[in-house]
């Protein structure tokens, strides 16, 4: 999954929010492991910045709670 890469130019291709689906994302501008952190949301969907959280703390209660209220 390196930028610039053929896997990441071939999911880059077209539409990002393709169908009739809502997406949404959950993003950190302090993600360890998500580089760079502005490359998370996409055209067309709920993108919703979590505020300064480590990678594996998106779980965290209130992010879960928007994950369910988005899908709810």
């Amino acid at each position: 999954m390196t930028p610039g890469s053929y896997v990441q130019d071939g999911l880059a291709e077209g539409d990002e929010t393709p169908g009739a689906v809502s997406y949404a994302t959950f993003w950190s501008n302090c993600d360890e492991i998500i580089n760079p952190d502005d490359s998370v949301p996409l055209a067309d969907a709920t993108n919703v910045l979590a505020g300064c959280l480590e990678h594996n703390d998106l779980g965290d209660d209130a992010v879960s709670q928007g994950v369910r209220d988005f899908v709810g």
